[in-house]
């Protein structure tokens, strides 16, 4: 040890220099981490700021998720840069600036980060197409986000995807869904009271539209001992309201339905909620109505009658109408049921009017695009018969050149790819002339009826037309359909056919058991020409025509048989030809022949037979 320790002793200087430059790096270490710590601190401090001000100050929200972005950029850490990124997404989502957002969030998601960032991300593209109502592309994402996070530790995160994934199922119906998803978050909610608070009031609906009526009276209690505790008063205001919709509605116990309708409005004063306080009124009346006690229905329904809402306002008179039946002053009840009625008819042309609107938009776009599509096809077969052209000089020339056996083989193959081609988008080309023929037919109907000031067929009208053009909209692209969409387009289209025709034949549509509606197919929309056929020719000058359309398979093959009982038609040469010359009927021959072509397993048939006593067509599809 003395010989080492005189050894340092001589080189004293060199070892206070050493002893310097250590304690210098291990300084400037400590310093850097430090300041890693401190940047840190201060983007989690940044970005926790920035969501609690979002909903009020969106713009200094946006300042302090700005300043985070640059921090985490200048120390290269990418988890922060993601982090901060994900919070810029979310403002840019409360400004609907949507492209923006969904900019960033794809950009995170091109990056090797943590699984649990991703998951938020996927949430967060997630709420971009709820608020685009696009629900079921929503789901999905919030469906994948929930498996992504279900990988990681961070459950509070799962808590808000459950509860989005449960509001979406509630919203489509599916209550089941929503249940499990509910309760999925609820279990997972204990770390905060606020958001515990909202799970419990969504299950306990959910629960309420199940019939489930235990279940809901646990969950919107417990919901109310939250409410109280955290001092939610608007949420507890729609708790409140809840409560005495229940006990009314069931019939359960009149007077807590008071109890709770008065706390609901006290309530909604207290907040300054005027835009609901009607809804509260006319809720506290009804309860009032049902205990019979009609003075008192009277003054609440009058309250709600103020400032209602057009939608509210005939539930409104309606119960007035109640209440004054119930006091015997018929002339008062008389009066709001005629108001009730002309708000009613008010809404329904109101309605009915942005369902044309709508459905001429959809038109006059079907329209649009189709015409499109028809110079995008005449362009193709323009570029393919250059193309072709260019192919059949260099086909010559290497046959000029080359083996001749070569050349007439390559030849020959190049004009059937030509045919083929040429056949299918002149196929393509008549379908889209096909559809504008039942547009405009049903389009012009529904201007008449309207015109004529007739709500009850302009109605039916409406509801038969959107089922036979979302049919056309969805399948016209499509080879073949299935048995149930056929049959569905055909009832559609003769309704329409019964109201024009002043209900002068009947129909009956008929599925026999050995056809499986769901799977099996035949071509689109080749049945109508056939049952528009019958309409036209069979029935003309029939007071008592009948159609009948009946879908039944023998050995595999299924067949359609379209009968009429009209006059007939005399097979002479010059009939068959007028028969068969429409637009539709020669499309439908040529779609079965090219059909036959292109689809290696099928095959189709058109029979007719023709009687003084009516025709039947018979339609056979066989798969091979």
């Amino acid at each position: 040890m003395l010989v080492t320790y005189f050894g340092f002793k001589k080189d004293a200087q060199y070892h206070t220099s050493t002893k310097f430059v250590i304690v210098f790096l291990l300084a400037l270490f400590t310093f850097s981490n430090l300041n890693a710590q401190d940047d840190y601190k201060s983007i989690t401090r940044l970005l926790a700021k920035s969501k609690a001000i979002e909903q009020k100050d969106i713009d200094r929200s946006f300042l302090y998720a700005n300043q985070a972005v640059e921090i985490a950029k200048s120390i290269k850490n990418d988890t922060l840069l993601s982090k901060s990124h994900l919070q810029q997404s979310r403002l840019y989502m409360f400004k609907k600036e949507f492209t923006k957002s969904d900019s960033i969030l794809q950009h995170i998601l091109s990056q090797k980060l943590p699984e649990y960032i991703r998951g938020l991300a996927l949430h967060n593209l997630g709420t971009i197409q709820y608020y685009k109502q696009n629900l079921k592309e929503a789901l999905t994402l919030y469906l994948e986000a929930s498996e992504t996070l279900e990988k990681t530790n961070k459950t509070n995160k799962l808590v808000s995807i459950y509860s989005n994934i449960g509001a979406i199922n509630a919203t489509l119906k599916n209550y089941k869904n929503a249940q499990i998803y509910f309760e999925r978050a609820l279990a997972l909610s204990d770390f905060d009271d606020h958001l515990k608070l909202q799970v419990l009031v969504n299950l306990s609906s959910v629960y309420y539209n199940q019939k489930l009526f235990k279940k809901y009276t646990e969950s919107i209690f417990e919901a109310e001992a939250f409410a109280l505790k955290t001092n939610s008063t608007k949420i507890l205001s729609t708790i409140y309201t809840n409560l005495c919709l229940y006990y009314t509605a069931e019939g359960e116990d009149y007077d807590l339905a008071i109890t709770y309708g008065l706390k609901a409005i006290d309530l909604k004063r207290e907040l300054n909620s005027v835009n609901t306080l009607s809804g509260a009124y006319n809720n506290l009346g009804s309860a009032y109505l049902e205990k019979r006690e009609y003075s008192q229905a009277i003054q609440y329904l009058d309250s709600a009658a103020i400032d209602a809402e057009t939608i509210l306002k005939p539930y409104i008179y309606n119960g007035l109408k109640e209440a004054y039946l119930g006091l015997n002053d018929y002339e008062i009840a008389l009066r709001y049921a005629d108001l009730k009625d002309k708000i009613k008819d008010s809404i329904a042309r109101k309605q009915q009017k942005e369902n044309v609107a709508e459905l001429t938009e959809k038109y006059e776009s079907e329209k649009k695009a189709q015409r499109i599509d028809i110079l995008d096809s005449q362009n193709k077969i323009q570029a393919l018969t250059i193309k072709q052209q260019n192919y059949l000089l260099i086909t010559l020339a290497i046959f000029v050149l080359l083996i001749s056996v070569l050349g007439y083989f390559g030849f020959k193959n190049y004009k059937i790819q030509q045919q083929l081609d040429s056949v299918l988008l002149q196929q393509r080309l008549k379908k889209t002339q096909l559809n504008p023929h039942f547009l405009f037919n049903a389009l012009q109907s529904i201007q008449n009826f309207i015109h004529q000031n007739d709500k009850e067929k302009s109605s039916t009208y409406l509801t038969s037309y959107s089922k036979l053009i979302r049919l056309v909209l969805e399948k016209s692209d499509e080879d073949f359909i299935t048995v149930e969409d056929d049959k569905i387009a055909l009832e559609s289209y003769l309704n329409l056919q019964l109201l024009n025709y002043n209900n002068t034949f009947t129909f009956n549509i008929k599925v026999d058991e050995s056809v499986d509606e769901d799977f099996d197919l035949l071509p689109t929309l080749i049945t109508q020409p056939f049952v528009e056929n019958a309409i036209l020719h069979g029935l003309k000058d029939n007071s008592r025509g009948h159609i009948n359309v009946e879908y039944y398979k023998k050995q595999s093959v299924l067949y359609v048989s379209i009968t009429d009982n009209g006059k007939g038609f005399e097979t002479k040469k010059e009939d068959s030809k007028r028969l068969h010359k429409s637009m539709s009927m020669a499309i439908i021959k040529e779609q079965l022949q090219n059909l036959n072509k292109t689809s290696k397993d099928f095959k189709g048939a058109i029979t007719t037979n023709s009687t003084p006593n009516g025709t039947e067509v018979i339609l056979s599809f066989s798969t091979l």
